[in-house]
């Protein structure tokens, strides 16, 4: 590239920087807004919630702490800290605002004062401890408790945790939370997010997930929703182990809980931006504030955009990297003083040129296609390494989405009981596209029937999803604490493929190209649909002040069916809607369904600061169909029971794929220190996934499709700590020891390669006891902050966060070529702020460790020569942070 255009845009981005830079800080704006209060002398509880009721406002407080207490009249127009300091005056309580705007009321040392001299009026600000670690609220549980309280396995992360550790897409979460991996193949709807080591590993539109993502208590209907930028997020909760009982059957691993941030009763605005010497560019901005007495907005909008890691020298093009576009608003009405209506429409637009590999490694003797060409023939300018980023691709990578909806989220007082109503409508789109043969080869020059180039395979994905939840919150302060509602939802799905030409067509008659890999043509389009009703409730019963009983139950109908209609063959399943017919043998295209999920429990107050609890929990995941190019295979079965019959009608005909259902044990305790310096999380737990849908082998086809392959055990212990060392630093990490395992997989398929000493008998292997693929057996992650003041309002910040994990497999059938040996990550930032605005630069990867997101054998080579011998091929797809960079980071607020 030209020196001077390199110089001008360098120009540019520091021009950028200044500019953000000279915008002035403001001062805040608005007052604390007031409410008209109008109550009677009564007991704390009854007055606490009162008042809740009529400012709108969620107070969250251990029943204990109101017992026997009384609280004065409340009358007047005043603001809510008034009133809350009025009500507490005569207490040794006090309350503070967590980040996310929720008031946790806690008790305070009493000030020991010299005999008889009188307690002066106290404020909430004169009884707040100076130190001590915020309190952490969590609403996953769909009614608010504290972390220290929580009675299941989850890691909370806030804003400010994220944003000092350089979280900022659904990726990097893994920075944070060592139970959460993901998993890359070759395109974003094959993504697969995994918690304490189990995750989905079949991607047909027919099957669900085993963790899902839930933004602003809305379940995503499609996986690859979630890979984009966080933006404007205001906490991230990942609940670990079968939430099946709150969040349905796409929950039988884990839940990640996004709560993005609130519309402010004053007038706020942010701006900041973000680059890096690697070629990534962020900017967002919010604006915030009332329009009138009883309402308010909020408006985001957020661009990022990373180059990629590895260089297409075909196409000199960078890939694996994306672009995000994404703007939020909400609007939240106020009608009266116990209700309150958020409307909350998005749109997010996604530019993914993501996943493709790049070789580590070709022997000598190495050849591709039939034609066996030469490994020189086919790398030309490539030198395959460990740090190669170079490839070659006729067809560049894309994943391209669009996602569009709207929330309304309507909450109010019905009595004592707190209603809440979330109505969802959801469009998603997104337009894939990848090199099938990976080289940049023209195959007309070998055979000139073929049309110019390769084969590429791509299409469309569309999810259309509606939902409806009602449920209701027990009355604050009694014994029972308890959650119930009802949830309805839909959602349709289409998947259009076509594995075929460059241009997606098909080989001019012939069935496919003489490459090494399957690119045999395929054109389908699939069409599922999912419709499904559930009643649930969960709650505890508090026995007395120290021990409390847990309980919660799930019952679920759904219905489901596809239709299938292979475009390249002239055949269709599932028309007219739900049929039986195939061309040879009875085949089930729809199903229906009830579940019922569970927990129960104890939870119990060991001593103060410390609690401590036991569940049993039960899970599910639906029936699913294999809805991929398997189904237009036409070749017929020469043996086992559907012999004489196409493969395609045979693998329909054993849909669909029984459920899976997960038991879970778990125990765990938790401690906050008295000065709340110190808090830590300890869990043990095990889990027994049965009839677990996975790829493997069908006996009576001989292929690899959608399986259950029987039983998954999952076990181990995670903790996570906050510690205050002192006034200016801070210490947080996270622990997990796991072992993910397969109990009994004795028909898995053998790797390519693999040899009778190595455990393939007949085509198989007998896989268990073995890992689950890309599950660490240990992984940690610790995180410094220290913080200075430099006078003159402003303040100084320095953080550092490592993260390890030990070698994991990242192909389900142990091959040894695709173990990723154990690396461990640093990063560092230091940050200079002031009054309304924060400059900060960071190093990440700063041990420049290489690491990839995913490894293995290459089977585009041919690894099995014409003279016999064996030859052996790996390529790596490198992590985003694969290496060291640095970048700066400004923020200004108003």
């Amino acid at each position: 590239m030209d020196r001077r255009v390199v110089r001008a845009r360098r120009r540019g981005r520091v021009g950028a920087l200044l500019g953000l830079a000279l915008l002035a800080p403001a001062a805040a704006m608005a007052a604390n807004p007031v409410t008209t209060f109008d109550q009677d002398a009564s007991n704390l509880g009854l007055a606490l919630q009162r008042l809740g009721q009529a400012a709108g406002e969620q107070l969250l407080y251990a029943p204990e702490l109101t017992a026997d207490q009384r609280a004065p009249a409340l009358r007047g127009r005043m603001s809510v800290d008034h009133a809350l300091t009025q009500l507490l005056s005569r207490t040794d309580l006090a309350f503070r605002r967590t980040a996310s705007g929720v008031i946790v009321i806690y008790r305070v040392k009493p000030v020991v004062r010299p005999h008889g001299e009188p307690a002066p009026a106290r404020t909430a600000q004169e009884i707040e401890p100076v130190v001590g670690l915020e309190a952490v609220v969590v609403t996953s549980g769909k009614r608010l408790e504290t972390l220290g309280r929580s009675d299941a396995s989850v890691q909370a992360l806030s804003s400010q945790m994220m944003e000092r550790a350089g979280v900022r897409d659904f990726d990097d979460l893994a920075r944070l939370a060592p139970t959460l991996t993901i998993s890359k193949t070759t395109q974003p709807g094959n993504n697969s997010i995994n918690v304490r080591g189990v995750g989905t590993y079949s991607y047909s539109i027919g099957t669900e997930p085993s963790v899902v993502v839930v933004v602003d208590d809305v379940p995503q209907a499609f996986q690859a929703m979630a890979f984009t930028a966080l933006a404007d997020v205001q906490q991230v909760e990942i609940l670990r182990g079968p939430q099946s009982t709150l969040f349905g059957k796409a929950a039988s691993a884990g839940v990640i809980y996004i709560t993005t941030k609130p519309a402010s009763d004053a007038f706020a605005a942010h701006a900041e931006t973000l680059l890096t010497d690697d070629h990534e560019q962020r900017a967002n901005a919010t604006l915030t504030g009332p329009i009138s007495e009883d309402l308010k907005f909020r408006l985001s909008a957020a661009y990022s955009r990373y180059r990629g890691n590895v260089f297409n020298l075909a196409t000199r093009r960078w890939l694996n990297g994306q672009s995000d576009v994404n703007l939020r608003a909400k609007l939240v009405w106020t009608p009266g003083d116990n209700w309150t209506v958020a409307v909350s429409p998005y749109l997010t637009r996604t530019l993914s040129s993501c996943c493709v590999g790049a070789d580590t490694y070709v022997s000598p003797q190495a050849t591709l296609g039939k034609g066996e060409l030469s490994r020189e023939a086919i790398l030309r300018g490539i030198a395959p390494g460990p740090n190669n980023y170079f490839a070659r691709y006729d067809i560049n990578a894309r994943g391209n989405a669009t996602d569009k909806g709207v929330n309304i989220r309507a909450v109010g007082a019905v009595g004592s009981w707190r209603l809440t109503s979330i109505t969802a409508l959801d469009r998603y789109y997104l337009y894939d596209r990848q090199d099938t043969d990976a080289t940049d080869l023209d195959y007309s020059l070998q055979d000139p029937r073929l049309p110019r180039g390769g084969s590429s395979n791509g299409g469309y994905f569309r999810i259309r999803a509606e939902s409806q939840e009602l449920r209701l919150n027990s009355p604050t302060g009694g014994r029972w604490d308890y959650v119930g509602g009802v949830y309805v939802g839909q959602t349709k799905a289409q998947r259009y493929f076509v594995r075929g030409s460059n241009s997606l067509g098909d080989y001019n008659g012939l069935p496919s190209l003489p490459t090494t890999n399957v690119t045999t043509y395929s054109r389908y389009k699939s069409q599922t649909f999912s419709r499904t009703f559930a009643v649930f409730g969960q709650g505890a019963y508090a026995v007395n002040d120290r021990i409390s009983i847990l309980s919660g139950a799930r019952i679920s109908h759904e219905k489901i069916g596809y239709r299938f209609d292979d475009l390249g063959n002239g055949v269709t399943y599932g028309a007219p809607r739900c049929s039986k017919a195939s061309p040879t043998v009875p085949i089930e295209t729809c199903h229906s369904d009830t579940a019922v999920s569970g927990r129960v429990g104890l939870q119990g107050v060991v001593r103060p600061g410390v609690t401590a609890y036991a569940t049993y929990s039960t899970g599910y995941k639906g029936r699913a169909y294999d809805l991929t190019s398997s189904l237009t295979t036409r070749a017929l079965l020469t043996s086992g029971p559907y012999a004489g019959q196409p493969v395609a009608d045979a693998i329909a005909a054993q849909q669909p794929v029984a459920s899976e259902t997960v038991k879970n044990y778990e125990a765990g305790m938790r401690f906050i220190s008295p000065d709340r310096n110190l808090s830590w999380n300890l869990t043990a737990y095990q889990e027994r996934f049965s009839g677990f849908q996975a790829q493997s082998r069908d006996d009576a086809t001989g292929l690899n499709v959608l399986n259950s392959i029987g039983n998954v055990k999952a076990q181990g212990v995670e903790t996570e700590f906050s510690a205050r060392l002192t006034e200016r630093l801070t210490l947080t990490g996270a622990g997990v020891y796991s072992r993910a395992l397969m109990d009994n997989f004795d028909t898995a398929a053998c790797y390519f390669g693999q040899t009778a000493g190595q455990g393939c008998v007949g085509g198989r292997q007998d896989l268990s006891g073995k890992t689950l693929f890309n599950a660490p057996r240990w992984s940690l992650n610790l995180n410094a902050y220290y913080q200075r003041s430099l006078g003159a309002d402003r303040r100084l910040e320095f953080n550092a966060g490592y993260r390890w994990r030990s070698r994991v497999y990242y192909s389900l059938l142990q091959d040894p070529a695709s173990i990723e040996q154990p690396y461990g990550v640093l990063d560092v930032s230091v940050g200079l702020g002031g009054e309304g605005w924060r400059v900060s630069g960071f190093v990440n990867n700063v041990l420049d460790k290489r690491f990839a997101v995913t490894r293995g054998r290459n089977v585009q080579w041919n690894l099995l020569g014409a003279d016999g011998k064996p030859a052996f091929a790996t390529h790596w797809k490198p992590a985003r942070d694969s290496g060291r960079h640095l970048g700066v980071r400004l923020a200004v607020d108003y």
